[in-house]
């Protein structure tokens, strides 16, 4: 392998590879030995071979170089320069401004978003506005129409609406000059608008859009990857409007068009098939339940379509682009099997020794739900108090943008209480202190009641969007439902103190709504939220449940007194 020795050489390496993709296979070994030198080259950069300091050219040519990695599909060193380049730019401006130049930030954030790190990219967006408001630059609706189409993959519509409006406003002028500012913005608009189902809207969001992609294939040439899915997504919008032959016609020709282009496993190729498919599906009435040749069909080369996104090096499992395709296929076949026929399928099991696994698939689920999220746990202090560092800021973010949460945990006051440790020779556990028993054990002041006060200062500042239940029935585990995704973790122990603040000890199974498994959960999560108390009820009703748990505890030792006196365990009184 030929090591490269600095920057130029590893940009002009890139951009030979580049030119040169579509090669026969006689090209493959010098190509294999071109990618090697590449990644040992950024791994060269990432063990601490980068500057500390850089001019902000150079810089900008690190991002070249990230951008070209990227096309060239090598993702793992496309996301291991993009670290080393932030890190660089973080520790340079430790006590002073050294990149000034907004577009130099904005780029940074489009290759974050282009990488699926949606959360750094708002960042880096945010940063890059601040800069163009400092120094007054041309870059500002660039900017503005990036962070909308952002917010709109975070699963924030309000706020990618307002940027996207910003972003159109600032254009002014310069819409028909700066054609891929608009065209972004444009298409935000137009995702707003067929989410929204507001015809009107739609209508008006497809007109301008068209316009946006005639000026960018004028620009740009209809073979452009970019060029090619507006194409596709401006067919898709226009069948939503007209569902007519030809505009699903449209769509097919588009379909093939881009397959000749970019060939199977490009990003927009695949877009395009898993478009075509939802639009096949909706046509053939598979959102009403008709599971008949056609919707079947479609559900399958939708099928196709995500399983490519996984294995594709411009997407990959981890990319928010292939969960969205997960969750619709899960959503499709979910829509045209009965429950009862739904397979047992399971998406993933967690062990102990992948709990950071779990919990950053868990945060994931929490930040794209766009509508409301089901928990039934033991004390729920993993989403209640932010010094377990879980997912306390996820929920909050949640319910800032409008998301439901509902809560069923465990009364304090129900049977479990009889395994709160105590003194057996100085204080037997009985039904005398059994309530002092609990009113005095860490997992009560620790976790339960801490929990109730975070739901409640929740309560008064997200009113309407919070509820917290209290059941008097065991659980049997903990589960956790958003609208694409479920996770169930069984409690292979009855007691309370080992079922709260610790890891996981047992494992847990991830599985999405095309599961029997989903169907089952959310069926017992609806009858354990009917048969619990509102907190309302259960506060008003407190002293009857500790009296119930008294009556339960004296039954129970008065059994089995009496069973012990029968075998002569115990002398008679």
């Amino acid at each position: 392998m030929n090591e490269i020795s600095d920057l130029d050489e590893a940009i002009s390496t890139a951009e030979k590879m580049a030119e040169h993709q579509d090669r026969g296979p006689e090209t493959r070994y010098s190509v294999r030995e071109s990618e090697a030198a590449l990644i040992h080259y950024v791994d060269r950069l990432r063990g601490g071979q980068a500057p500390w300091e850089e001019e902000p050219q150079r810089i900008a040519r690190y991002t070249h170089l990230v951008e070209l990695l990227l096309a060239l599909g090598l993702s793992k060193a496309a996301a291991d320069l993009t670290d080393t380049t932030l890190r660089t730019m973080e520790l340079s401006e430790i006590d002073q401004v050294v990149y000034k130049e907004p577009e130099l930030w904005n780029h940074l954030g489009s290759l974050l978003a282009e990488q699926g790190d949606l959360v750094r990219a708002r960042a880096v967006l945010n940063c890059a506005l601040t800069r163009a408001h400092e120094y007054e630059t041309y870059e500002v609706p660039a900017i503005l129409a990036n962070l909308a189409a952002v917010s709109l993959q975070l699963g924030d519509p309000k706020a990618a609406a307002v940027w996207a409006d910003k972003a159109f406003d600032s254009l002014k002028y310069e819409r028909e000059k700066d054609v891929e500012t608009r065209l972004t913005a444009d298409r935000v608009r137009l995702d707003l608008a067929r989410a929204s189902g507001d015809d009107h809207d739609l209508h008006g969001a497809v007109d301008s859009f068209a316009e946006s992609v005639a000026l960018f294939v004028e620009n740009e040439g209809g073979e452009h990857p970019r060029a090619l899915g507006a194409r596709i997504a401006l067919a898709a919008a226009r069948y939503d409007a007209d569902p007519s032959p030809q505009n699903l016609a449209e769509l097919e020709f588009l379909h093939v068009s881009v397959q000749v282009a970019l060939g199977l496993e490009h990003r927009e190729t695949i877009i395009a098939q898993a478009t075509l498919a939802a639009t096949e599906f909706a046509a053939a009435d598979g959102w009403d339940g008709q599971a008949n040749e056609r919707t079947t069909a479609a559900v399958e080369a939708f099928a196709t379509a995500t399983g490519r996104a996984i294995t594709s090096p411009d997407l990959g499992q981890e990319h928010p682009q292939t969960h969205i395709l997960q969750d619709e296929l899960a959503d499709m076949r979910a829509a045209i099997t009965p429950d009862d026929e739904l397979p047992y399928r399971i998406e993933k099991v967690y062990k102990p020794q992948e709990n950071t696994e779990r919990n950053d698939a868990k945060r994931r689920a929490l930040e794209e739900e766009p509508s409301v999220i089901r928990l039934i746990a033991h004390a729920g202090a993993s989403y209640f108090l932010e010094e377990t560092r879980l997912f306390y800021g996820r929920v909050k973010d949640a319910l800032a943008r409008g998301v439901r949460f509902n809560v069923v945990i465990s009364s304090p006051w129900n049977s479990l209480a009889a395994f709160m440790p105590h003194n057996a020779a100085s204080e037997p556990g009985n039904y005398q202190n059994i309530v002092e028993l609990v009113e005095s054990s860490p997992s009560y002041n620790n976790t339960f009641l801490p929990v109730v006060e975070s739901y409640k200062l929740l309560r008064t500042m997200y009113p309407g969007r919070i509820e917290l239940r209290i059941t008097s029935l065991d659980v049997s585990g903990s589960t956790l439902l958003t609208s694409n995704v479920g996770f169930f973790e069984p409690y292979i122990t009855s007691n309370p103190q080992r079922r709260t603040r610790r890891g996981m000890s047992v494992f847990e199974v991830e599985f999405r709504k095309d599961s029997r498994y989903y169907a089952d959960s959310l069926e017992e999560f609806r009858a354990q939220w009917e048969l619990s108390s509102t907190w309302q009820e259960f506060s008003a009703g407190q002293d009857l449940y500790k009296a119930a748990l008294r009556s339960e505890m004296e039954a129970l030792t008065s059994v089995r007194v009496r069973t012990s006196v029968r075998r002569g365990e115990v002398p008679r009184p």
